[in-house]
């Protein structure tokens, strides 16, 4: 067999993903449990492998992807009971003092907030506006659109980095390790995203009226989430982040309002936002519990634990983020008062909603599994290895960028692509933390220009058919940020080597 068609068979399960998502428009789940059935075939019909070894690959796939949906359902349980309780109809309405122009304001905070805190959802306030409005600000749908889809620019760190401890997993690079790295390449992004935001909100002029604001957002995102991953939790970068910023901001303005700089904005029908904060005050304030004392740590690690060492698996329930959204989540049944009928509907909604996201994210990390076991991500990453040699390392955002542009999800890129850096860094003997980071910011980038999400978003905002639109605004960005995460790899490869600091 030659070796172009040994590379190709090795690779069909990830051309047929990229295929039957960014062509045939098939559903993930679907796609990720065709993947899976095809590379369990190939496994043992060309590769070698035999029925027990399949078996025992799947198995430890499935495993590892349960530690993942084991924080998806309880995130997704949340995010239902804060909708019940009506944290959505203007709990999270920012009271703020704003200028009389607020558009330019509210966007800062968009750009460099709610991406942490789970964009791409309108905010409404008072009873008698009907129009889609961003902390306080009025924007078009047009705009509404396009703000949507770039709030997804702190995806690594966005619901407890789960994308990122999958590509940790699955790339064998310590989580702590990623959580340093990624930010060399992610940090320089806030910046243009925040930047971005404003213009789309207000035009170029903004960008000198709204300069204090960007340069607060980007800052205080920058420095948090590299302290916070570096020296506390991966998981909790994102949450830490956002607040930080959102208080620096807030702080400021409050600031010159009372220098008389700056005019208030006395909005009607506004909801305290204490009351909405607090289930994220439990998440926030037990994951950092969990992990920065270690008495607490030792009980979390050790208490309640799920393990299967043949298979190297270990769950540590009490540990693992999803408990602090379990506790979230019963934090706010009581907080909003629902009623017992209310609590089940959230069940029932999550539990349906969780189904196909579970599935697709098994799928496609058990195919990962298969492959990686089998050989056949080693057959890949060889005949790359001769094709691009050394020169890969520029090359690898790209893959990450693919994966994410046709899964439209972190996790499902990083859990078809982890294993295939991995196996490029082996086979090129370079250091696999760069490989790992490209990957993983990448995706997440890509993630916004990709057909499902902006189809979600179009939909969403109420302008279906408008996705092209919306495409042509967010691909030179996204293409911008791809060429700035290359610069990060090339750069920040033989400056690790040199002992210096990124």
């Amino acid at each position: 067999m030659g070796d172009t068609i040994c590379w190709l068979l090795a690779a069909l399960p990830l051309l047929w993903a990229l295929a039957a998502i960014g062509w045939r428009k098939m559903p993930a789940m679907k796609a990720a449990l065709g993947c899976y059935a095809l590379a369990a075939g190939l496994s043992l019909f060309l590769f070698h492998a035999s029925v027990s070894e399949v078996m025992h690959f799947t198995v430890h796939g499935v495993l590892l992807a349960l530690v993942v949906v084991y924080v998806l359902v309880f995130g997704l349980l949340l995010h239902h009971v804060l909708e019940a309780g009506g944290s959505d109809r203007g709990a999270f309405h920012l009271d703020f003092p704003l200028r009389s122009d607020e558009v330019g304001a509210g966007a800062v905070v968009v750009g460099g907030v709610r991406p942490i805190f789970g964009g791409g959802q309108r905010l409404w306030t008072g009873r008698r506006h009907r129009r889609p409005v961003v902390c306080g600000a009025w924007i078009s749908s047009t705009q509404g659109d396009d703000i949507a889809l770039l709030t997804q620019s702190a995806v690594p760190w966005g619901a407890l980095a789960i994308g990122t401890v999958i590509n940790a997993e699955l790339s064998g690079v310590p989580l702590h390790e990623l959580g340093e790295y990624s930010p060399w390449l992610h940090i320089p992004l806030y910046l243009l995203y925040t930047f971005v935001v404003v213009v789309i909100s207000e035009g170029w002029r903004a960008v000198r009226l709204h300069l204090d604001g960007i340069l607060i957002v980007f800052v205080s995102l920058a420095s948090v989430t590299w302290a916070v991953s570096v020296y506390v939790s991966v998981e909790l970068a994102g949450a830490a982040a956002g607040g930080a910023a959102a208080l620096l901001l807030v702080g400021y303005w409050k600031c010159q309002a009372l220098l008389g700089r700056r005019g208030t904005n006395e909005g009607e029908g506004r909801q305290p936002l204490g009351k909405a904060l607090w289930p994220y005050v439990v998440l926030v304030g037990y994951i950092f519990v969990t992990h920065f004392f270690p008495s607490i740590r030792h009980i979390a690690t050790t208490v309640g634990v799920w393990q299967w060492p043949a298979y190297g698996f270990r769950l540590e329930l009490l540990y693992s983020p999803g408990f602090a959204l379990c506790l979230a989540a019963v934090v706010a049944l009581k907080l909003y008062r629902l009623r017992m009928t209310e609590g089940m509907a959230c069940i029932k909604k999550t539990l349906k909603q969780v189904f196909p996201a579970a599935m697709a994210t098994i799928g496609f990390i058990a195919m990962s599994s298969v492959m990686d076991g089998a050989g056949m991500t080693g057959v890949m990453a060889a005949q790359a290895a001769v094709w691009a040699g050394a020169a890969f390392l520029a090359v690898s955002p790209f893959v990450g960028a693919l994966g994410g542009w046709v899964s439209g999800s972190n996790s499902a890129a990083n859990a078809m692509f982890s294993p295939f850096q991995r196996a490029m860094a082996e086979q090129l003997h370079e250091p696999t933390i760069w490989y790992a980071a490209a990957q993983n910011v990448a995706a997440a980038y890509m993630t916004m220009a990709s057909p499902a999400r902006l189809a979600l978003v179009a939909a969403t905002i109420g302008r279906s058919g408008g996705e092209g639109e919306a495409m042509r605004l967010v691909g030179p960005i996204v293409g911008a940020s791809l060429v700035i995460i290359v610069v990060g790899v090339l750069i920040g490869r033989p400056a690790s080597d040199a002992g210096l600091p990124v």
